[in-house]
Order: structure tokens, then C-alpha cells, then sequence
């Protein structure tokens, strides 16, 4: 598909001058070369690493998410802020407060925000049951927030393979049911949460689904039928 195919793309560039700027800082941390107060060169690339995740929230229109990189941003960088805020202990907030307020601003946002086109469900501390078509699969989408969702696939000989079905889970949990001989690609986030997909024998699949989680203090299992 065009669109998981230019996010491939804009990924591996990401990465590619990600790495090569790990190399230089690296370099220049190994002949001694100051960084700033607190920047070692791990925390130069985490940080990187969370602003890519946020650039990728917002080109995604994703805004419901940025909360948790901006949090991660701030843990990563959090005794450069101090230093520079004249606080001895180079500490400011506690850091399960920092990741609390994130949900709690991930949460809010949800219920503010409209929902974007294609999003099949949104599910607010209820217990739903969804039924996807094979023709929703070009790209179905699942929002669960302190919730439970049941989704479940229809029409299953129609499908012809390379459908997304992406799910965002906010201190919810959402079960997926998938026919035995689809293979799942997993591409998942995962802030505190946990993302379960049994093995697989890839030999007895004969078409393909990608699975695309974003995972807050949630659990999201796949299950194959």
C-alpha cells in the first residue's frame, strides 16, 4: 500500500541519519569534546530517538499521542532543565508524575479531539464487540480508551491480504481475532503496556495483515482462530 510504503520510507531515512549522527557523537564524546551539563550521548539519542516519535505523531496526525514523546523528551532531558533552572538535586518531577500526566493528557485528548476518518470505534471505559469486513481492512482502525474491545474479522475469503488495522490503547485492553492462516506483521509502541501475538509457522500462512499498536498502560493480544 502507497502510504505504508512512504512511512517505510521516511522511516529508514530517520534511522539512517539517526545512526550516522550516533557515530559522530560518539567521536566526539570519545576525544573528550563537552556535550553540555547532563547531554552524554546516550541521552542525546534517546532524545532523538523521542523527538522522531514525535515528528511521527504529528505528520500522522496523531495528535492524541504526542503527550507521551514530550514526556519521555523531558525524563531524557531532565537534569539539563534542572541544571539550567538553578536546582541542585538536578530533579524536578517524580518520574511515574510524569508519566501519569501523560496518560492523563492522552486520555483528555481523545475525548476532545474528533475522530479522524476510518476510525471504526472509539471505546470509553465499555465492553464492545467489533466486526471488521474483509473491505474494512484496507485500513480499520481501533481506539480504546479504559475499555475492553472484542474485534473480530468477517467475510475472511474475500480478503486478498496487505490490510493495516492500526489500535490505540489507553489503560484499556482489546483482543484481536485473526484467522490461523493470516501471517500478523507487528509494528507496535508500547509505553508500560503489553502486546501479545502467539508464534507462528509462516509456511501455513498464505496472506499477509499488519497489526500497527500504540500501547499506553494497556494490554492488546492477538489471537488467532
Amino acid at each position: 500500500m502507497k502510504t505504508n510504503a512512504k512511512r517505510s520510507i521516511r522511516t529508514s531515512v530517520f534511522w539512517g541519519i539517526v545512526l550516522i549522527g550516533a557515530a559522530v557523537l560518539l567521536i566526539l564524546n570519545g576525544i573528550g569534546v563537552e556535550l553540555g551539563y547532563g547531554l552524554s550521548v546516550w541521552r542525546i539519542l534517546l532524545g532523538a530517538v523521542c523527538l522522531a516519535w514525535l515528528v511521527d505523531t504529528i505528520v500522522e496526525l496523531r495528535f492524541t499521542e504526542i503527550p507521551f514523546p514530550l514526556a519521555f523528551m523531558f525524563i531524557v532531558f531532565e537534569p539539563t532543565i534542572a541544571h539550567a533552572l538553578g536546582r541542585e538535586d538536578n530533579k524536578l518531577i517524580p518520574f511515574w508524575t510524569v508519566l501519569l500526566a501523560a496518560l492523563l493528557m492522552t486520555i483528555g485528548l481523545t475525548a476532545l479531539l474528533p475522530d479522524r476518518p476510518g476510525r471504526k470505534q472509539l471505546s470509553k471505559a465499555v465492553s464492545t464487540t467489533l466486526y471488521f469486513d474483509d473491505a474494512d481492512l484496507a485500513d480499520a482502525k481501533i481506539n480504546d480508551n479504559l475499555g475492553k474491545v472484542v474485534a473480530y474479522i468477517t467475510n475472511t475469503e474475500a480478503y486478498e491480504g496487505g490490510g493495516r488495522i492500526a489500535v490505540y490503547d489507553n489503560l484499556g485492553a482489546v483482543v484481536l481475532h485473526i484467522p490461523s492462516s493470516w501471517k500478523v506483521i507487528l509494528k507496535a509502541s508500547s509505553n508500560l503496556g503489553k502486546v501479545t501475538v502467539p508464534e507462528q509457522d509462516d509456511a501455513a500462512c498464505d496472506k499477509t495483515i499488519t497489526v500497527d499498536v500504540t500501547d499506553n498502560l494497556g494490554a492488546v493480544t492477538v489471537v488467532f482462530d
